[in-house]
């Protein structure tokens, strides 16, 4: 259940984001007429689909655990028992959002202790419940959101762990496996660095130093403060001025090596002589 309770804020730019994802709703009362009401707004809504209808306290646990909903709109006062008495001893990451669907407002205290999404007093208008319904949507897809990125992480973490000819990067809540040969050239940009593979622009929250040690068995070597250059991909090297030199991709981007780095410009140099020859691939 959410940890925030009878959130009134609003954002209506944020329900159109999240108005394509499906909510998956069980709808718990014993009132056939009030049954029929929500079931006649939820059809109002947008990408609902109603997974269960219950009129008794203990066919409620059943849905959940068969349909593993997104939103349970409960009338407390439902036949056959306390449906929170029933609900507590389920482990709350396996519980959906809650609503109170009630006409007493006596259950406000019990929907705040056992953090209640939120709280519609019966009878209830159609703009009432949108409102309702589009905030649930949108704390769904941030709990789903928070989950998947939790699980990216985790995934990430593994991966590192483990020796593989293959970089890892979160990019737009996708985790992506990039083969170090498709990787043209690297820069520090404050606390990340940028990943150039082709048209394409990754960032990688790691400091270049450390992703040099990682890379550096790969073919790369630095030229810069903050660059690192996969050797495959040079095209030509050439002086420039004072000594410097420029290293040109055969993608026709064009780097800069520091002096402190011509080291590495030299070391591609070896087998290379005789006065007049071009220093390229």
């Amino acid at each position: 259940m959410s940890t925030r309770p009878f959130d009134n804020e609003f954002n209506g730019r944020r329900e159109v984001a999240y108005d394509d994802r499906l909510l998956r709703v069980v709808i718990a009362d014993d009132d056939s007429l009030c049954q029929q009401r929500i079931k006649s707004m939820l059809a109002n809504e947008r990408n609902v689909n109603i997974v269960a209808e219950c009129t008794q306290a203990h066919e409620i646990v059943d849905a959940l655990r068969a349909h593993q909903p997104d939103l349970l709109l409960l009338d407390p006062e439902i036949r056959g028992g306390s449906p929170l008495t029933l609900l507590a001893p389920l482990p709350p990451e396996s519980l959906p959002l809650l609503i109170f669907t009630t006409a007493q407002d006596q259950y406000a205290l019990k929907a705040f202790e056992t953090g209640a999404f939120d709280y519609i007093l019966k009878p209830f208008n159609q703009e009432r419940f949108h409102r309702a319904i589009a905030r649930a949507r949108i704390e769904v897809a941030r709990s789903q959101e928070d989950l998947l990125s939790a699980r990216q992480i985790n995934l990430i973490r593994q991966v590192r762990s483990i020796p593989d000819e293959r970089l890892v990067v979160k990019s737009g809540g996708r985790v992506l496996f990039l083969e170090y040969s498709e990787i043209d050239w690297i820069e520090a940009a404050a606390n990340y660095v940028a990943i150039h593979a082709g048209n394409q622009v990754y960032r990688l929250r790691e400091p270049i130093g450390q992703i040099e040690k990682r890379v550096s068995r790969h073919n790369f070597s630095r030229i810069h403060r903050s660059v690192i250059v996969s050797i495959a991909k040079i095209k030509e090297v050439y002086p420039c001025n004072s000594g410097e030199y420029m290293v040109r991709l055969k993608s026709g981007k064009e780097l800069a090596c520091s002096r402190s780095y011509n080291s590495a410009i030299r070391a591609l140099f070896q087998g290379v002589s005789g006065p007049g020859e071009e220093i390229s691939q």
